[in-house]
């Protein structure tokens, strides 16, 4: 697909991409509909015209608008949405969680009932969501997960109980046991060294947790909600829903609280180097200039200049290196997110086998 694209060009909503034929630009279109939903519009201009010789020269443009919701996403689904026929079913008037993002949006009771796994989960199709977009609004993105330690997991179906010494398996990416369970967890933050102050919750990620895993999630007792999510609150939720105190997202991989604590015990061992004063000058100085470049790019931006030339291009750069080392992150702790990218990736330099290259040729 690369090698069809022409030229690229930044955006303030998003990237243009150009391309010579256009079933290419229809292929490309194609593929990133494949891997996350979108809304697909195409339409022509005329550039030029030769009415002797009966010839045209039309530009043609594809515009791909993606569904603005990532995963792991705290989404508020209004219970309005099925006045407009873009209800998304069970979860409808509720709190949910993004699961999954393909084609589709797969998402996920925040607070599911003990009853049913099955109930819990929903299809969001990007049809529905661009007919009734101001019906789903993003409460909180996953810049505001944290970090929570599990004290005690007990699954609701009663098969097992930690209480009593219990052993059983848990979901590794393969095997007889499922990845989702339901199960009542109890929880501390992780930044309580006490674990004072404990939260119990009911999560779809039974099947995932043991005593002393860390996982991520949404602190809602402790944040601060703006206007419309407070409005949201009294106005989108059916009349049965409450607000759980916790949402639980995804497990840290390889992560325990105990691993943490004796590594905090060993750093505490060790006395911290001190600085000459050499060193602590030539970090003020350091501090000082990073400043003042801060207040120079500022003051670029504001009297409407290019974003303050080469510093606004070397800041843009280590913006785009920090969310690539974030995304190999969460890459490491995702397995299932990454054997999906591993397998787009394949499918792509595949050579004769992508559906993408089996398109006839529209131009």
């Amino acid at each position: 697909i690369r090698k069809h694209i022409i030229g690229m060009e930044t955006s303030r909503n998003g990237f243009d991409f150009y391309f010579m034929e256009l079933h290419h630009a229809h292929s490309f279109s194609s593929f990133l509909a494949s891997v996350y939903p979108m809304k697909i519009k195409s339409s022509q201009k005329l550039v030029s015209e030769d009415r002797r010789n009966n010839e045209a020269n039309i530009k043609h443009t594809t515009v791909c608008d993606m569904v603005p919701l990532c995963r792991d996403d705290l989404v508020i689904c209004d219970k309005k949405a099925a006045q407009y026929g873009c209800s998304v079913g069970r979860l409808n008037g509720k709190l949910c969680v993004v699961a999954k993002v393909s084609s589709t949006l797969q998402l996920v009771d925040a607070a599911p009932a003990r009853t049913s796994l099955d109930e819990a989960f929903a299809d969001l199709h990007p049809e529905k969501y661009w007919k009734g977009d101001k019906h789903y609004r993003i409460m909180m993105s996953s810049k505001r997960l944290v970090k929570f330690v599990v004290l005690d997991v007990e699954l609701c179906d009663g098969s097992s109980s930690y209480g009593h010494g219990g052993e059983r398996t848990l979901y590794e990416g393969q095997g007889d046991v499922d990845k989702y369970a339901l199960a009542d967890v109890m929880v501390a933050r992780a930044s309580d060294p006490s674990y004072d102050e404990t939260f119990h919750t009911t999560t779809h990620l039974g099947n995932l947790l043991d005593i002393g895993d860390t996982v991520l999630g949404y602190d809602l007792v402790s944040s601060v909600l703006t206007g419309a999510d407070e409005w949201s609150l009294n106005n989108s939720f059916n009349s049965s829903f409450q607000m759980p105190d916790v949402v639980l997202v995804k497990k840290i991989k390889g992560s325990s609280a105990l691993d943490e604590v004796k590594d905090e015990s060993e750093t505490k061992g060790k006395k911290p180097k001190s600085k000459s004063s050499v060193s602590k000058k030539r970090e003020r100085r350091r501090r000082k200039q990073e400043k003042k470049e801060k207040e120079l790019a500022e003051s670029y931006e504001r009297m409407g200049f290019a974003s303050g030339g080469k510093d606004a291009d070397t800041g843009a750069d280590e913006a785009w290196e920090e969310e690539r080392k974030a995304f190999e992150q969460e890459l490491e702790k995702d397995i299932e997110l990454a054997a999906e990218f591993q397998s787009i990736l394949e499918k792509e330099l595949e050579p004769g086998k992508s559906k993408i290259e089996e398109q006839p040729d529209e131009a």
